[in-house]
């Protein structure tokens, strides 16, 4: 199980650029699960990784509107912005290296991202109202090789690191990660630094995306 302080960066096919920052998200969190199951036998292993997040915010006021010299309208307004994310990576992985001070993993899989988006909002005056609302989702399967592993300081201390690069519905996506680990007689506990992107095609509402921050996981073997 991990917790990843990840922040959310993008632009959309309009060029309105997206940054939603952790402390934001957290904030207006929902519901999140973050965690990662690998299965090993021999040189060969499978793993399965999960990210959901969901996050929600609500705001509403009254804003005074100039209609006429001298006059004032009050406007209600009332918004609402909710988001919600899947990461979902499905790797297969060969051992192809394994001594004391490294190893090295080759690994194939897919990977699976949904973002969606949406916006409401409210205005009411004089008894007259508006409501707007805007929605947007996109999905993306891709495609995805790369190489991960572990490279040993001592009997405890580690380096852990991860890359893969791969397309399909997307143009391309690209993850790694990279930090410090330790291990206990139970398992790990590692911090690394990790981030995912996606360029997407010229048919989708969104540009790019990406999501980059710190992890903190502890690992138990079994």
């Amino acid at each position: 199980l991990y917790f990843w302080a990840a922040g959310i960066k993008g632009e959309t096919a309009g060029g309105a650029e997206v940054d939603v920052g952790f402390d934001t998200l957290l904030d207006n969190l929902n519901m999140t699960f973050m965690g990662a199951l690998e299965a090993k036998r021999g040189p060969w292993s499978l793993l399965a990784d999960v990210v959901y997040l969901n996050v929600g915010a609500n705001d509403a006021g009254t804003v005074p509107v100039p209609v006429q010299p001298g006059a004032v309208a009050q406007v209600d307004v009332g918004a609402s912005v909710k988001s919600r994310g899947w990461v979902v990576s499905l790797i297969g992985a060969y051992n192809v290296l394994a001594t004391p001070q490294a190893s090295i993993d080759v690994l194939a899989g897919a990977r699976y991202m949904e973002l969606s988006l949406g916006f409401d909002l409210g205005l009411a005056a004089s008894g007259l109202s508006v409501a707007k609302s805007l929605a947007a989702m996109e999905t993306s399967w891709d495609g995805v090789v790369g190489v991960k592993g572990r490279v040993n300081l001592s009997d405890r201390w580690y380096l852990p690191y991860y890359v893969d690069v791969g397309t399909g519905q997307s143009d391309l996506t690209w993850q790694a990660f990279g930090g410090v680990g330790y291990s206990f007689d139970w398992g790990d506990v590692s911090l690394v630094y990790r981030k995912i992107a996606w360029e997407l095609d010229s048919d989708s509402k969104l540009d790019n995306i990406d999501y980059s921050g710190p992890v903190l996981s502890a690992t138990w073997r079994f």
